[in-house]
């Protein structure tokens, strides 16, 4: 834990030498694997006020535990990555993710939003259970979830790998060495209960979906809805707009001025709660506007 401790004290100087907002990222795969260890840190970070936002990943079977949840909030957590890739527990076992329960989700998402937590969840389409429709089944049940990050990837055999043996030897392989061209959020197999092009539809329509005008105000309303303030609500405006602006490589001026002048509504709904917020401050602190 020194060491952590140490690099964490280190960044918050930093910050509040210029004034700045630093994150710290815990690159572990699996930051809570040995949950007693992971409780002592942040103990450690909290009793010696080194907190500064960080986000880590952790596997959805680990946010069972209440206890974790509340250090993991305490110590100035925003977002943890979190793998929950299908809805379908015969998929989940294939990919040797059978600890995560799809009917868990809703609830274990729920329970992190109470604690102001919130996740980056990635989904991989074209598994074998993968059948036309996977990609509108899992938009509908995210829509039901707090509010998060959506990540979709298509299911990607990389040489050396158990998968990528069984796909060859199926004949099912497409782009054998794809790692040599890689084009993003193209199929490099044949999936067993889809086309390879419907695959790449499914994950266009998640995106689409996920990262439209109306999943910006629908996150906006859900947030307003369970008072949560304005800080929450503009972390979530711009993370989601940097999420969309990044896997839908927008790198020119004007599709981010279309961008944003397209979530208009979403962003007078921030104005406005940033202004009730601003009031609400002056009214409980007097004192300060006359200092």
């Amino acid at each position: 834990n020194e060491n952590v401790i140490a690099e964490l004290r280190i960044l918050k100087n930093v910050a509040r030498i210029h004034n700045a907002l630093v994150i710290a990222f815990f690159v572990d795969d699996n930051f809570a694997i040995n949950p007693q260890r992971t409780k002592s840190l942040l103990r450690d970070m909290i009793e010696q006020d080194v907190c500064i936002p960080w986000v880590g990943q952790i596997s959805i079977n680990l946010l069972r535990d209440e206890e974790l949840l509340e250090l993991i909030s305490a110590s100035d957590c925003r977002w943890l990555f979190i793998g929950l890739e299908s809805l379908d527990s015969v998929n989940l076992k294939a990919a040797h993710k059978a600890f995560n329960k799809p009917n868990e989700y809703e609830s274990i998402l729920s329970n992190l939003a109470k604690y102001n937590l919130y996740a980056i969840i990635s989904f991989i389409y074209g598994m074998d259970e993968d059948k036309p429709g996977v990609g509108r089944s899992t938009v509908e049940q995210i829509d039901c979830w707090p509010p998060g990050l959506p990540v979709f990837g298509l299911l990607t055999p990389y040489p050396a790998t158990p998968l990528y043996t069984r796909l060859q030897a199926e004949g099912r392989l497409t782009r054998p060495q794809h790692w040599l061209d890689f084009q993003s959020h193209k199929s490099t197999f044949i999936p067993k209960s889809l086309s390879a092009e419907e695959a790449e539809h499914e994950i266009k329509q998640s995106w689409n979906h996920c990262y439209s005008p109306a999943a910006f105000r629908r996150a906006q309303r859900w947030l307003i809805t369970h008072d949560k303030n304005f800080g929450p609500q503009l972390m979530h405006f711009v993370a989601r707009l940097l999420f969309r602006g990044i896997y839908f490589q927008q790198r020119k001026r004007w599709p981010w001025i279309k961008l944003l002048a397209q979530n208009i509504p979403t962003m007078a709904s921030l104005v406005y709660s940033g202004i009730q917020a601003k009031l609400k401050s002056k009214t409980l602190f007097p004192g300060k506007q006359q200092r």
